[in-house]
């Protein structure tokens, strides 16, 4: 038969139990709010690819100046002739000798809605053309960014993916 001090321990567990038990139901609500809260923050970094082995750019997204904006972090082929890539396609000339490592390619993006930014830009250094452009965070986690000329139907739009692991930065 348990004594007092049996009894005691018996009772300072039991109180732990519960109190941890009480810790855990108050923190379920505020992880689930986290994590949705999560879900729909679009800052951070995102890739063109989910296979690490076909992915050509990283891009991190973040805050400037109350909008969001997003620089490339990294690219598979940094190099063009044993130096680093420029931004050779720009229309203003005076920009052609730009690093691409850094480069900011999406500018101006506003919340809009639950996982949805509006109203930004899309650079490409590609073929040095800027496109109207929204963002949208979707059921599977992953990023569409659509860009378009006047009217979103006439543009493309791409999904880009949070990688597993950080690649290294460029640049």
């Amino acid at each position: 038969m348990a004594g007092p001090t049996g009894l005691a321990r018996f009772g300072a567990l039991l109180a732990r139990a519960l109190a941890l038990m009480a810790g855990l139901a108050l923190a379920a609500p505020v992880a689930a709010e986290l994590e949705r809260v999560g879900r729909n923050d679009v800052r951070g970094l995102w890739t063109d690819h989910r296979d690490p082995q076909k992915r050509k750019v990283a891009v991190w997204i973040e805050d400037c100046e109350g909008l969001l904006c997003g620089h490339i972090y990294w690219l598979r082929k940094p190099l063009s002739g044993g130096r680093p890539k420029r931004d050779q396609h720009n229309p203003d000339t005076r920009l052609r000798d730009r690093p691409l490592c850094g480069l900011r390619i999406l500018s101006g993006f506003k919340r809009t809605g639950d996982g949805t930014w509006s109203t930004g830009q899309i650079y490409n250094p590609g073929d040095g053309r800027t496109f109207s452009s929204t963002m949208t965070i979707e059921s599977d986690g992953g990023l569409r960014i659509s860009g378009y000329f006047c009217l979103s139907l006439l543009g493309k739009t791409v999904e880009w993916v949070r990688p597993q692991e950080k690649p290294g930065r460029c640049g």
